[in-house]
């Protein structure tokens, strides 16, 4: 990875250092406390979170969830790595300061203490009480700028609180691809202000709701793809690049299991079989309905085994991610 440029400014009034936090536009003198305001560069602003697991750490920790997860063949050590490729995939962050204040009548959740006898237990009512407060917090919102679910991928966490550096070109790792996004910011934009602007849940009364600072920018996150083969079969799975964890996988399926069900449903259904043979032959008027049951009973057979063959593989995907 090329680090970025670091470049030193100094005060024009006094030659002193000048401070700010990251992603702020507003510098300020350590010495004379003079403030200056950076200008705003033209487009959508873009940030990425650099990446922390490298390439030989993002196999290892493919092979140790293959080999620790209970559905993978016992032989799944033999797979081997043969590409891994680092991502980067485009999330809208919108944001803002909701300010405002809230008149009327609220429902809120309030524990109990309850007691029985020598028992003692605690139950959640809902109350209604009057409200009249102010209410000045920030809010985000996040959405995937490109059709994640054609990677096989779902929306990655992030949270106001993850470091991300300006992006530019030449400062990803060497051989690293970027998606573009496909959604206008500006309707990202209005999807968050009436998601900003929804009241809080439970208020029953008058609500009115301002925004400030508004402001969007698209964040770039890193994922590994990484692609393995088992048995001549080639499979994939992708690894966060941030954290090392496993985002969605597919791997070949341990069949003895499936065997062990399969032949136990055999014996259950030729069991059931034998059953309505004997009833056949040994009631005449109930022949109509043994001719119905057997059938059911060879349907379930069938699928049965189609559903044998079918799960072959196990797929995974993080939990928060869909």
């Amino acid at each position: 990875m090329v680090p970025p440029a670091l470049r030193s400014l100094s005060c024009p009034n006094c030659a002193g250092s000048l401070a700010a936090q990251d992603g702020e536009r507003r510098l300020e003198c350590l010495r004379c406390g003079s403030a200056f305001l950076l200008p705003q560069p033209p487009g959508v602003p873009r940030r990425y979170f650099p990446v922390r697991v490298e390439r030989l750490r993002a196999a290892g920790l493919a092979k140790k969830w293959l080999q620790e997860n209970p559905d993978t063949p016992p032989d799944i050590d033999s797979a081997v790595v043969v590409d891994a490729h680092l991502l980067y995939v485009p999330i809208w962050e919108a944001k803002a300061y909701v300010v405002g204040w809230e008149f009327g009548r609220k429902f809120r959740a309030r524990q109990e203490l309850v007691r029985q006898g020598d028992d003692e237990y605690i139950v959640i009512k809902m109350i209604e009480e009057g409200v009249q407060e102010g209410l000045f917090t920030e809010r985000r919102f996040y959405r995937a700028a490109t059709d994640l679910a054609a990677l096989g991928i779902g929306r990655p966490q992030v949270s106001g609180r993850d470091f991300a550096l300006p992006y530019s070109a030449g400062e990803l790792e060497e051989g690293a691809a970027v998606l573009d996004n496909n959604d206008d910011c500006e309707l990202v934009m209005a999807d968050a202000r009436r998601a900003f602007l929804r009241p809080p849940m439970g208020t029953a009364g008058s609500v009115k709701l301002f925004l400030l600072r508004e402001a969007i920018v698209l964040l770039y996150y890193p994922f590994w793809f990484l692609q393995y083969t088992y048995r001549g079969r080639r499979y994939e799975i992708t690894i966060d690049g941030r954290y090392g964890t496993v985002h969605s996988a597919r791997a070949p399926a341990d069949n003895r299991r499936g065997i062990v069900v399969l032949l136990g449903s055999y014996v259950a259904l030729a069991a059931a079989l034998g059953v309505v043979v004997w009833v056949w032959a040994g009631w005449e008027n109930a022949r109509e309905i043994v001719v119905y049951v057997g059938a059911v009973i060879v349907a379930l057979t069938v699928g049965v085994y189609w559903r044998f063959r079918l799960i072959r593989e196990v797929e995974y995907h993080a939990p928060f991610s869909h």
